[in-house]
């Protein structure tokens, strides 16, 4: 599977401090994949920052190629029903 992140993406990764490890890990193995915006995506996994376990939610398009759009880091698991 061919995968690319759009200039959005890469630049909120830097500023969250999300690894291209961590976002590839979190669409290999979702934790849960729901619909978002547009037809996308969102697949949502756990990373480790320190003590704090914090729900990775990467939002793509799927297709031959998978485009990741954006990346965020949250601790506000009950919004997303976690």
């Amino acid at each position: 599977m061919q995968i690319n992140f759009t200039q959005h993406a890469l630049t909120r990764m830097a500023e969250r401090g999300v690894s291209r490890d961590e976002v590839l890990d979190t669409l290999a193995h979702p934790l849960m994949t729901v619909p978002a915006d547009r037809g996308c995506l969102e697949a949502r996994g756990w990373i480790q920052r320190g003590e704090a376990r914090m729900l990775l939610r990467v939002v793509y398009a799927d297709g031959v190629v998978v485009s990741v759009i954006t990346v965020i880091a949250t601790t506000q698991f009950k919004r997303y029903g976690l």
